[in-house]
């Protein structure tokens, strides 16, 4: 939920029998470890973070800037999905066709101070707390000396390097945006039982406000135009609309075969006017957001409006 991060469904695959678990050690797969708390390269996800970091720091969204293919940053070639360049387009825009060297020099603009306060704010790098003794992954944010080089900011800006982080840090972060701009602390259990029969509620964190509802309303109308018309159209439920952000992350590990292994991310919130939920999706080593991430969220979203939930 949106507005206050309780954690309504998880799930990681491959399963396994917990009958049998003798039968999935030697498993190559790895189904003991729950993808959904573990760190990974989050790709162009990422926009979003220093979309939110430029908007706070009074860039307008009209900001413009020449996409010819590629950008060169201290000697380095930084190239375009689309090779033969997007010409000059906006930060809605460059969010839609998630243009990398749009946000390598929008990150080099405002400088790596910014971005990493406000992944920090959002709750980046740091482990989620579910219970005694269980938590997330903390993930990873280079440091600020690191974002000193050029060439570490310029892969910050579009989710690579060093930066890992979990599905559930995610969905936090399209929390704050569907929320008005506040970061909420995720919940996963609601409270317990003690020995008497006493049931105590889990304490509630006060919200953190991370941006200005101005800055989480442009990102909103910036994610439902992803969905609407951009790389994210495979996410579009049948009823309601949402808002999202597609990424291809590449982790830096090949496979037997030498081809490059990509992570396919889909983050996205609904329904798109009011959202109510947030959702991260995470298909390891399927290469297209678009294509295999995207289509996931819109059964997740058919379903929720299937069942009413509310």
């Amino acid at each position: 939920k949106v507005k206050t991060v309780e954690i309504l469904a998880c799930a990681s695959f491959p399963q396994f029998d917990p009958k049998n678990i003798a039968k999935y050690l030697d498993s190559k797969n790895s189904p003991f470890i729950n993808r959904a708390f573990s760190a990974y390269s989050v790709g162009s996800t990422w926009k979003l973070v220093v979309a939110a970091a430029a908007l706070e720091s009074g860039i307008l969204p009209e900001r413009t800037f020449e996409c010819t293919g590629n950008i060169e940053v201290d000697g380095r070639i930084y190239k375009c999905h689309w090779e033969a360049g997007h010409g000059i387009i906006d930060m809605e825009k460059a969010l839609e066709i998630s243009c990398n060297p749009y946000f390598i020099d929008l990150a080099l603009e405002i400088g790596g101070g910014k971005i990493l306060e406000t992944a920090k704010n959002l709750g980046f790098g740091v482990p989620s707390e579910f219970g005694e003794n269980y938590s997330s992954s903390p993930g990873n944010l280079p440091s600020l000396s690191e974002l000193s080089s050029k060439t570490v900011l310029s892969s910050f800006a579009f989710g690579q390097g060093t930066l890992l982080a979990t599905p559930i840090q995610l969905s936090a972060l399209v929390s704050a945006i569907a929320n008005g701009g506040k970061a909420v602390t995720p919940k996963l259990v609601l409270g317990t039982y003690d020995k008497n029969g006493i049931w105590k509620p889990t304490p509630d964190y006060s919200e953190n406000p991370v941006m200005s509802e101005k800055t989480a309303d442009i990102l909103r109308k910036m994610m439902i135009n992803v969905v609407e018309n951009g790389s994210g159209e495979n996410a579009k439920p049948k009823s309601g609309g949402a808002g999202g952000k597609t990424a291809s992350a590449q982790p830096g590990r090949f496979d037997k075969d030498g081809n490059e292994v990509i992570h396919a991310w889909f983050i996205g919130f609904y329904p798109a006017e009011n959202p109510k939920f947030a959702v991260a999706v995470f298909a390891e080593g399927m290469d297209s957001g678009g294509d295999f991430a995207a289509p996931i969220l819109k059964k997740i979203c058919d379903g929720i409006n299937l069942l009413n939930y509310s």
